[in-house]
């Protein structure tokens, strides 16, 4: 796994290399839309699902929801520029509010991914592993916890209101953020983005329009994003900077989560050592 690790920060700075050079071909492989593959500081995007702001302040469902600069920002639909995407694993725990695993992002889904509790995916099996386990093993349940994250860095464009949905307004013109789409909200940007590549179209070319649709299942409410082609745009040494810094958040986030995988692994081992020392001395008692 370290070694995938290892591969993973040389496919980043290849994605780096290709974006500063041009080499579209090469850019579309390696960002994973070629058609042979079918954060510190940083804005996080995300659908707001709150239906009002701690001091009672009417906020809209289903709105784009931002943190800049220590204040929250929302809008109905916002321009979205995507110029690096890579994937992730990660259980979130209800009770503690905070996420109990998380794994090292990778431009595609192949191969392992290490992550912080020391195992692969978060403990996510595959369908022929969950299989062969009864429906109540502890590791199926723990497999069905770990969710596959579609992580997009990018830039946003758009006028959002500050605070709350009758707040000032302000506009935003290609402020970086970063968004992660999962569970309902993973296959229509994964979907949208595999039209590019049929277009011929590299994704950092590309500005989208997100809007979002209210779905309902049973007494269950949601939004997914819903991704429109809005226009193109050159790519510009602004982006090329961006990319870099975008590359290097990746790389950080993943020496933090190896240096947890590590940690983990090592005591593992120890407690092995332990068990296997007691059971060595139970062998000479008897």
């Amino acid at each position: 796994m370290i070694n995938e690790l290892l591969d993973t920060s040389t496919e980043l700075d290849n994605i780096a290399n290709a974006f500063s050079s041009g080499d579209i071909e090469s850019l579309m492989e390696l960002s994973g839309q070629s058609e042979k593959q079918a954060q510190s500081g940083l804005s996080r995007m995300n659908i707001n699902y709150s239906e009002e702001t701690e001091d009672g302040k009417l906020l809209s469902r289903g709105f784009w929801k931002m943190y800049k600069d220590g204040q929250y920002l929302y809008a109905e639909s916002v321009e979205f520029r995507p110029l690096l995407r890579t994937y992730e694993w990660s259980v979130w725990d209800q009770e503690t509010g905070t996420f109990s695993s998380k794994s090292v992002q990778k431009p595609t889904l192949k191969g392992s991914f290490p992550d912080s509790t020391g195992g692969d995916k978060c403990g996510r099996l595959s369908r022929d592993e969950e299989e062969s386990l009864s429906s109540d093993d502890p590791r199926v349940l723990q497999s069905r916890a770990a969710v596959c994250n579609q992580v997009i860095y990018g830039t946003v464009s758009g006028t959002f209101k500050v605070g709350h949905q009758d707040g000032e307004e302000v506009t935003l013109d290609n402020s970086p953020v970063v968004s992660y789409f999962k569970k309902s909200g993973f296959r229509p940007i994964r979907e949208f983005i595999e039209s590019l590549t049929k277009q011929k179209k590299i994704m950092q070319h590309c500005v989208i329009k997100l809007n979002t649709d209210r779905k309902k299942n049973g007494g269950i409410v949601y939004w997914v994003p819903v991704p429109t082609l809005a226009g193109e745009a050159p790519i510009t040494e602004d982006d090329k900077n961006l990319m870099k810094m975008f590359t290097e958040t990746v790389k950080g986030h993943n020496e933090n989560i190896m240096n947890q995988y590590r940690e983990v692994s090592k005591m593992l081992m120890d407690q092995e050592d332990i068990d296997l020392a007691d059971d060595f001395k139970d062998d000479i008692a008897s």
